[in-house]
């Protein structure tokens, strides 16, 4: 995924710079960027870790009690 940021940031920056548009050369550095460093959300690399834990870090989440309340 890192090759396809970096060749959409290199496409991106030079369109940019043929037609005098910034609005495309910032977006493609932003790409290259993102290419260079391996940060953000490519190929889902920011999704929520699929298994919950708690503060203490054990892995265990306690029960929780509801209380029903009725309105009568």
């Amino acid at each position: 995924m890192r090759w396809v940021a970096l060749g959409v940031g290199v496409l991106f920056v030079g369109m940019g710079a043929w037609h005098a548009d910034i609005l495309s050369v910032l977006l493609g550095g932003f790409f290259l960027y993102q290419a260079v460093t391996n940060t953000g959300c490519l190929c889902g690399n920011c999704a929520v870790p699929a298994r919950a834990t708690t503060k203490s870090g054990s892995g265990n989440i306690e029960e929780v009690e509801f209380t029903e309340i009725n309105e009568d």
